[in-house]
């Protein structure tokens, strides 16, 4: 007989009061145990139920932002949007730029790969059906100056409408370059081709259809050459990442998508989404599916059916940001406490700044530019005498102390 310290008197005799007590403790613990039971299955099957009909489907869509500067004609107005908006959120994203446009904006791009963002080298032309030594030869000088300018390797390399053909692939692993953009061939989704034969990978874009216009990227300016209106660009976001995919690419051209209030919008809801886990490069590329095949078996896309574009809109007649072109704009040399200390002022800033440093080929050009804009300037000279300028608000500033320093705090807080 089981005996314990409160049922024993002093004969050893278990009580009856203390065997009932011992039973329904027996009774109640086997009644919770299939209590704990019922519900462990109740939950097991409304994950399993749920998981097939989606309704348990809780992992975001692997996102990831790519902006493209390809036209040094193209003011970087929209960049700086997207780098402030961006850096608001904590995020980064791959910037594909031309290197005519990284030797006019080499410090807008400096101060970006040190930020985080991925520069990729773009090259303005087609590759499809290119020779090697062409392709070698604008690969090459793309790579230098930017490693060059950024003081990191470059990882992704792209032609226009992310064209490429086997000599693209050659000319990549011969300088080691690990990523070679590509059109997309699976609808929404991105991924990754390995061809067996090279060390080199493609990355493909989202791929999206339009109209009578055929398909191109989940993009502001793919989509508007093809006559869709930002409303239509919203509709298909939508539907994009109603597909689940498991990873997606969400490309802009800046000078529409951080210059036109209405496909902004459609960029700012996009970043508020749930449903997309927006994430850096590198993350990125740690989720996305490789697929390795022969490079004869990886399919190809070469459509592209809005070379002569027929947008629904003008371009000028779209409405702009109410804020667009609102950005500060310096000049320096580099050297002297004024403009080192005007730098250290403006790198603690949350707002768009456009920086030209004197070793710039354009660069006199282009101060010039500002000078016939606004012939005087404000501060320690009137006519431009003192480095650094800098201008903002409609009003330019020479020299830099404390009481520019405070003119430019209640110029960029209106």
């Amino acid at each position: 007989m089981i005996r314990s310290r409160n049922d024993q008197d002093g004969t050893g005799t278990m009580h009856r009061g203390g065997s009932a007590a011992f039973h329904r403790g027996v009774v109640a613990r086997s009644q919770g145990l299939n209590r704990l039971c019922l519900s462990l299955a109740l939950l097991i099957w409304i994950f399993v139920a749920g998981s097939s009909s989606g309704y348990a489907q809780v992992t975001r869509i692997n996102g990831l932002m790519y902006l493209i500067q390809n036209d040094p004609a193209d003011p970087v107005d929209g960049l700086l949007k997207w780098e402030t908006e961006l850096g608001k959120r904590g995020l980064t994203a791959l910037i594909k730029a031309s290197k005519p446009v990284l030797e006019k904006y080499p410090q807008v791009f400096g101060k970006l790969a040190r930020e985080g963002h991925v520069i990729m080298g773009g090259y303005a032309g087609i590759c499809w059906d290119m020779p090697y030594a062409k392709q070698y030869q604008a690969m090459k000088e793309t790579k230098e100056y930017m490693e060059k300018l950024t003081g990191k390797k470059m990882l992704v390399f792209a032609c226009q409408y992310s064209s490429y053909d086997e000599n693209t692939l050659k000319v990549a692993q011969a300088l080691g370059v690990p990523y070679v953009l590509a059109r997309g061939t699976e609808d929404v989704r991105a991924l990754l081709y390995k061809p067996k034969e090279y060390n080199v990978r493609l990355l493909e874009v989202s791929n999206v259809e339009f109209g009578t216009m055929g398909k191109g990227s989940l993009c502001d300016i793919s989509l508007f050459s093809r006559g869709a209106t930002d409303v239509d660009f919203s509709r298909i976001f939508a539907e994009s990442i109603g597909k689940q995919p498991d990873s997606m690419i969400l490309v802009s051209h800046p000078h529409i998508g951080g210059v036109k209030a209405g496909y902004w919008k459609v960029y700012e809801e996009a970043l508020a989404s749930n449903k997309v886990g927006w994430v850096p490069f590198e993350q990125w590329m740690k989720k996305v599916k490789t697929v390795e095949l022969a490079y004869r078996q990886i399919p190809e896309n070469r459509e592209v059916d809005y070379l002569d574009p027929k947008p629904a809109v003008p371009l000028a007649q779209l409405e702009n940001l109410p804020d667009a072109g609102r950005k500060l704009v310096i000049f320096h040399n580099g050297k002297g406490s004024m403009c080192t200390e005007a730098k250290r002022f403006l790198d603690g800033l949350s707002y768009p700044v456009e920086e030209h440093l004197n070793t710039e080929k354009d660069f006199l050009k282009l101060l010039e530019s500002y000078r016939a804009k606004y012939p005087g300037s404000l501060g320690l000279s009137a006519d431009y005498g003192y480095f650094p300028i800098i201008i903002v608000g409609g009003k330019a500033y020479s020299g830099f102390d404390e009481n520019i320093k405070e003119m430019i705090q209640k110029e960029i807080r209106k």
